[in-house]
């Protein structure tokens, strides 16, 4: 059955989305759970001081164990516990407060009550350069700008091996509104504070908190409130984001079954993170400024409300939660958009992979947990969409649909394994996943496929092609195409490829001029080098870069190198000037040269679209030769086949360092150029040749 998309298409502004996709995270599950308890939470915020003073009074139903360990940070002082409303004894070490149960305390219905105070103070980013971690490091910190408290910085008590219900009550300074997730029940400012109240009915692992002077803004959506919890200077993409939210909304709930949550709201935060909580999203600033965030990360974030915060994804076999996320949101957005568009971003997928996973760095997806790195995310994002995307034609498209519509009914708010996805799709597809699981979910790397020993020949008027398609390494069984063209006809054939030899016939009446091997990207493969131009990603995932500074730069460019170093993430980089470099020396490495360089040899082959003058350069047929431009290139290296050159260009010091913070952003992009900061022109280098493609003449 195909999803249904008639209520709601979302806009395909998308040229720009792996900017902030790329910074999208949510906190981690715990393990399935063996304790129900509800807080009653009362928080008090006093920012001038980065104070936070709490009272938590927990019902615990049926514990069944002698002791009770609650996840606490260690900078707090608890003050006073009490157990059945009696002071009990309990120690406080290395985050965990303990407390040991009597065998008086009632089995059912256990009060506990935790009095506590503490400072949470983490230095917040003005500036970020890396994007690698959404967060930036900061798990809690309590300002007059604002409070960022994450679930698990234990800035409340949280019950290990429990997943709780909440009511949570935050006084801060008036005008400072609290969002969580839940239901709001509402704020009101008195005696100089506000208190806002939040109600959260559904089991969650744990509770994050912002607070900031927000304005509120709410639309109804059905029995569903969209919200926006914006700061004063950004109201004005209030409406905007509310009528994509109920788009959203709308088109997620045909698809997968309704929405689970009383609210979503799209929250601002006073620096730039870019997370997807219960019920809400929580991004910076600048981030929900970007134009095309709306169309793009907005939708990813609410399908996560059914994915990985509505129906849980189990750490212990895999976070598969992020993978699904990034397929029925980011790329069906481009199914939706075209057939060229979803295969152009599957293949981006494969390039992403192919470019910065090694053997050193690879894992399989069931190791997965979460984002931290780009060689992360190119597992368990891209990989990891790629073997839906598979899943999908081994089933069918009424199984595989009806299958989510399945997991999303049956195990809404429970802790879900790639095992019982298995389950799902076996049950709808009637035939046996274990195989496809086995290959695709707990192995690590990918097939390389070859097309070897095609032959051609014309027999009783028709022509015949044959060959074999050969695995080297340990095989797997991968279900793609054949494509073969012959004068006006294009034969599509399926085939599934087996062992380290699959022999291949196909026949047509007109003579062949191309065959293809999964011509529209439709497995998980691993590229040839001839199939990946060079591009921003091969830098991030570069084992040795030597960074070449071109004589004569000036301060500005200098220290704009410098950022552009840390916003890429190298971990192994040093800086050489042209003056001392020969090019002998960079075979070993990957060169980023800073400044067009005087000595010839330092300069790589340029394709045909970009050239290269003193003061200048033209890309595109545009001449670009104003102070404020600058270009960002990456190409084959000049010497070593393994490897790759940058080339960046900034025309004066003025916009270089604002540039080099963004490249990191572009990263499938061979080439790039700027004007007074803002991006003109990106593009990728063609692909002339591939080993999956033989012609005739």
């Amino acid at each position: 059955m195909e999803p249904k998309t008639d209520k709601f298409r979302p806009k395909t502004n998308l040229v720009l989305a792996g900017i902030v996709w790329a910074m999208f995270a949510f906190a981690p599950g715990s393990q399935a759970a063996e304790l129900r308890a509800h807080h009653d939470l009362q928080i008090e915020l006093d920012p001038a001081a980065n104070r936070l003073t709490g009272i938590d009074d927990i019902t615990l139903t049926a514990p069944d164990t002698g002791i009770l360990e609650f996840r606490l940070s260690e900078r707090v002082s608890p003050l006073k516990v009490e157990v059945n409303h009696q002071p009990r004894a309990f120690s406080f070490n290395g985050g965990r407060l303990k407390l040991a149960l009597e065998p008086g305390d009632p089995p059912s219905d256990l009060p506990v009550s935790i009095h506590y105070a503490g400072i949470f103070d983490d230095p917040v980013p003005v500036r970020p350069v890396n994007t690698d971690n959404p967060g930036y490091g900061v798990s809690a910190t309590i300002s007059s700008q604002g409070s960022f408290l994450l679930a698990g910085a234990g800035w409340y008590p949280d019950l290990a091996g429990s997943r709780a219900t909440y009511r949570l009550t935050v006084r801060a300074p008036a005008g400072q509104i609290a969002v969580t997730a839940g239901r709001s029940l509402g704020h009101v400012t008195s005696g100089g504070q506000t208190e806002s109240g939040w109600q959260v009915d559904y089991p969650v692992d744990g509770l994050s908190l912002s607070v900031a002077p927000y304005v509120v803004t709410e639309k109804p959506v059905g029995k569903v409130t969209a919200a926006t919890y914006l700061l004063p200077d950004n109201q004005d993409l209030a409406q905007s984001y509310l009528e994509a939210t109920a788009g959203y909304i709308a088109m997620y709930s045909d698809l997968f079954g309704p929405y689970p949550f009383e609210k979503f709201a799209v929250v601002e935060n006073f620096f730039p993170t870019g997370f997807g909580f219960p019920s809400y999203t929580l991004m910076g600033g600048r981030i929900l400024r970007l134009p095309f965030i709306v169309h793009t990360s907005l939708g990813h974030e609410i399908a996560h409300c059914w994915w990985g915060n509505g129906v849980y994804a189990d750490y212990a076999e895999g976070n598969w939660s992020e993978a699904l996320t990034t397929y029925v949101a980011d790329y069906l957005y481009q199914e939706m958009k075209s057939r060229q568009a979803a295969s152009d971003y599957r293949r981006q997928w494969l390039r992403n992979f192919a470019t910065l996973v090694r053997p050193d760095n690879d894992f399989p997806l069931n190791r997965f947990t979460h984002r931290y790195d780009p060689v992360s995310k190119a597992i368990g994002y891209d990989k990891g969409a790629m073997v839906f995307h598979m899943i999908r034609r081994q089933v069918g498209e009424e199984a595989f649909w009806n299958a989510l519509r399945d997991v999303y009914r049956d195990r809404l708010f429970q802790n879900t394994s790639w095992s019982d996805l298995r389950q799902a799709f076996e049950t709808r597809g009637q035939h046996s996943l274990r195989d496809f699981f086995d290959q695709w979910i707990h192995r690590t790397d990918a097939p390389r496929l070859l097309m070897d020993n095609v032959e051609l020949s014309h027999v009783d008027g028709k022509w015949k092609v044959s060959g074999q398609i050969i695995q080297a390494g340990p095989p797997y069984t991968v279900l793609t195409s054949l494509a073969l063209e012959a004068g006006s006809e294009r034969i599509v054939r399926e085939i599934e490829i087996s062992g380290e030899t699959t022999a291949f016939e196909m026949t047509a009446g007109q003579r062949p001029r191309r065959l293809t091997v999964d011509p529209d990207v439709d497995a998980m493969r691993l590229l040839y080098p001839s199939e990946i131009p060079p591009a921003v990603n091969n830098l991030k995932g570069s084992p040795s870069v030597r960074i070449v500074l071109a004589d004569q730069l000036s301060p500005e460019i200098k220290k704009a190198a410098g950022t552009l170093a840390l916003s890429l993430g190298l971990k192994n980089y040093h800086f050489i000037s042209e003056r001392e470099v020969r090019a002998s020396q960079l075979a070993e490495h990957d060169v980023l040269m800073i400044g067009r360089p005087v000595q010839p040899g330092l300069l790589p082959p340029l394709p045909d679209q970009v050239r290269i003058q003193p003061g200048s350069f033209t890309l595109n047929n545009a001449l670009y030769n104003a102070a404020s431009d600058a270009f960002f290139g990456v190409f084959h290296h000049p010497t070593s086949e393994n490897r790759i050159a940058a080339l960046f260009i900034p025309s004066s010091g003025r916009f270089a360092d604002m540039v080099a913070r963004k490249i990191t952003h572009y990263g499938k992009y061979s080439y790039l150029a700027f004007q007074s900061g803002k991006n003109r022109d990106k593009g990728v280098w063609s692909v002339e040749k591939s080993p999956l493609i033989y012609e005739w003449d």
